[in-house]
């Protein structure tokens, strides 16, 4: 058998490893990557935060006007201030508000038990009313029950001066 020729450079010979310019490729490509991603996963601003409460404090409200209005039968949104959560009874979810924000509540005293801020939904789409202020460092967001129709509204607060 006739055996092929072997030629001077191996594998063994060549060095192994990345070429500078490939490298900064990749360091670039990894920098821009967490510049735009990073913030997103790790640091949620206090508005974020803020916008997250209200939201939920307002998708709370419009869920106890319709289980109302669907069941005949009064609901009512409960949030504890302290605890930093909101439900609907008699058997709605409860949901968790973020720790960072502070919630002041101004409802009709029947609904105000201790820590507890709520406002009823009647059968026919009123309610008690009432206004839930969101706030964490600059940010504010106020949501607001009307007490004629029990429609809810979320925005920032009139600026009194």
């Amino acid at each position: 058998k006739a055996k092929m020729p072997i030629s001077a450079a191996t594998f063994a010979d060549r060095k192994a490893g990345y070429t500078l310019a490939e490298l900064l490729v990749v360091l670039v490509i990894v920098g821009l990557t967490l510049t735009f991603v990073a913030p997103r996963l790790f640091f949620t601003s206090e508005a974020s935060q803020v916008r997250r409460a209200a939201e939920t404090l307002e998708l709370s409200a419009r869920a106890a006007r319709a289980a109302a209005r669907l069941t005949g039968r009064d609901a009512i949104l409960v949030v504890d201030v302290d605890a930093r959560r909101a439900w609907v009874e008699p058997d709605g979810q409860a949901y968790t508000l973020p720790d960072s924000v502070d919630i002041r509540a101004t409802v009709a005293e029947s609904e105000l038990d201790e820590e507890r801020a709520a406002i009823r939904f009647f059968a026919e789409g009123g309610s008690t009313g009432g206004t839930y202020e969101v706030e964490a460092g600059d940010t504010m967001l106020i949501v607001q029950i009307d007490w004629i129709t029990g429609l809810t509204s979320r925005g920032v607060p009139d600026d009194e001066t």
